[in-house]
């Protein structure tokens, strides 16, 4: 088990260039009734890049470089975000997954970022859970947040909790107190930042997942994330689209048709290695070629009931530091990138 990386601590302190950027940023930061700080990152503000790029860091539990270029990508250009991290099964499985689905009272948002550490005993989301034996007939290993933290080797206690919501709606004063609690924290020592889907900041956000995207798809296929010492990757960063269903294929997509990652993994079975990665990206699956917005109707626009194993990189490479043995899976595909994003 790793010793304490204060992750939550270390993501406050992102909270305070949050809080003393704001103006720059193009956010805003609200008090709950309850106490608890809200950061408004694109709800009833523009949001910036550079909001996305913390909010990022914030996922990450600090534990993350994370900058912004811009790439060709066929007849497009894009700006294109990377992330590299020394920890990336705690930082990106452990931290910035977005597994915690907030239901309450009417609202929904999909949590992720260090406060997951600090309540292990969260359930699955509903409609991952109603799958999980389909899942499991599939060849998926399927875990629970306490079983996803073990798996890991992090758990950390911390009287701040600092919770990333993706959705469209700032959250009622009763969702904030129900994380609080979950958290084992008072509400004044939570830190709630919110990016709806549709926001220049999510944007960003979700092209900084492309790390975690590959690491959670290897996991489904019987990885063991621990064995992945070093992670990087980049991906383009969608184009807003006003239509937060549009949206949601979009800030995918990118990931799927032209992400890229590497890990760096100590691994036993260097065949065993080759036939994960070759699993693992955007190609293998069945129904290449169609946006993740198509998935997301089929699943009645439920994100937690699209098809877990459609959520992976265009490209994945590992390497054995053991012996150096490389290998690589998968392709950039800039005609359907471009399809999706002009049509």
């Amino acid at each position: 088990m790793v010793k304490n990386l204060k992750m939550n601590e270390r993501t406050y302190k992102i909270v305070e260039e949050f809080i003393a950027r704001r103006d720059e940023l193009r956010i805003n930061v609200l008090k709950s009734k309850g106490g608890a700080t809200v950061i408004d990152c694109g709800v009833e503000v523009r949001g910036s890049i550079e909001a996305g790029v913390l909010v990022t860091k914030a996922c990450l539990g600090g534990l993350g470089s994370v900058y912004i270029t811009n790439q060709a990508y066929g007849k497009l250009s894009l700006p294109t975000i990377h992330v590299s991290t020394d920890y990336p099964a705690i930082a990106t499985i452990g931290s910035q997954m977005a597994d915690w689905e907030v239901d309450i009272d009417g609202y929904f948002a999909m949590g992720s970022g260090p406060a997951r550490l600090l309540a292990p005993d969260r359930p699955l989301p509903k409609a991952v859970a109603s799958k999980k034996k389909i899942y499991e007939e599939m060849g998926y290993t399927i875990s629970d947040p306490k079983e996803v933290l073990e798996r890991v080797g992090y758990t950390e206690r911390s009287d701040k909790a600092v919770i990333v919501l993706e959705s469209q709606k700032l959250p009622p004063d009763a969702a904030l107190l129900d994380i609080a609690e979950k958290c084992g924290v008072e509400p004044n020592n939570l830190y709630a930042i919110v990016t709806p889907t549709n926001s220049i900041t999510c944007s960003v956000q979700i092209a900084g997942r492309v790390v975690e995207v590959g690491l959670h798809k290897l996991g489904l296929l019987g990885f063991e994330f621990k064995k992945a010492i070093y992670g990087s990757g980049s991906s383009p960063i969608a184009p807003v689209n006003p239509d937060p269903v549009i949206a949601m294929g979009w800030v995918n997509d990118v990931i799927r048709y032209a992400g890229t990652t590497f890990y760096l993994v100590d691994y036993h079975d260097n065949e065993e290695l080759k036939e994960l990665i070759t699993r693992t990206p955007t190609a293998a699956s069945p129904r290449y070629g169609l946006s993740l917005t198509v998935f997301f109707e089929e699943a009645k626009r439920s994100f937690y009931a699209i098809d877990l194993g459609e959520f992976s990189p265009a490209v994945i490479t590992a390497s054995n530091i053991r012996d150096g043995f490389t290998v690589s899976a998968g392709k950039i595909d800039v005609d359907v990138l471009y399809r999706i994003l002009s049509g």
